[in-house]
């Protein structure tokens, strides 16, 4: 996949930066999981096998916010669980984008057309929708998560 070049400079700066204050080693992306509920059932896949009360919880968009300062790294990548399940992922995206954070956003896609998500698209937002394995002989079962209406 292609980085836009806004995002190959602003990495690339950050990099050069790094390398002048002479640090040998620096976060480049940070992996911020605000929650670990999922709306499928992948074989193999132990996110959803949490006790109820840890898949309930999440991250708030400030704790969201605290980890990417404490980081510095220039992309932040959300994966899951599923992103889009967050009650609150659209704030912490713009928060993150208005911080000037490149976004990848980790999703199986099921609920994309159902949040209407304006910043999809947006320069610094890449959408990655995973794809089932295809040595799978039937697809993951959707777990009836209902937290955004029907996603089956």
């Amino acid at each position: 996949m292609a980085i836009q070049l806004q995002q190959a400079l602003e990495v690339g700066k950050y990099l050069v930066t790094q390398r002048l204050l002479g640090r040998k080693r620096f976060p480049l992306v940070l992996m911020l999981e605000p929650l670990f509920r999922c709306n499928l059932a992948c074989p193999g896949c132990g996110k959803i096998q949490h006790p109820t009360n840890v898949l309930k919880q999440h991250l708030t968009p400030e704790q969201c916010f605290a980890a990417a300062e404490e980081c510095g790294a220039p992309i932040v990548s959300i994966p899951g669980g599923e992103p889009l399940l967050h009650p609150q992922i659209a704030e912490i995206v713009q928060g993150l984008v208005e911080r000037k954070k490149f976004i990848y956003l980790c999703t199986n896609g099921v609920a994309l057309n159902s949040l209407g998500l304006e910043y999809l698209g947006g320069c610094c937002l890449t959408p990655e929708v995973a794809q089932t394995s295809r040595n799978q002989k039937k697809p993951p079962k959707n777990t009836g998560d209902t937290t955004l209406g029907s996603v089956g």
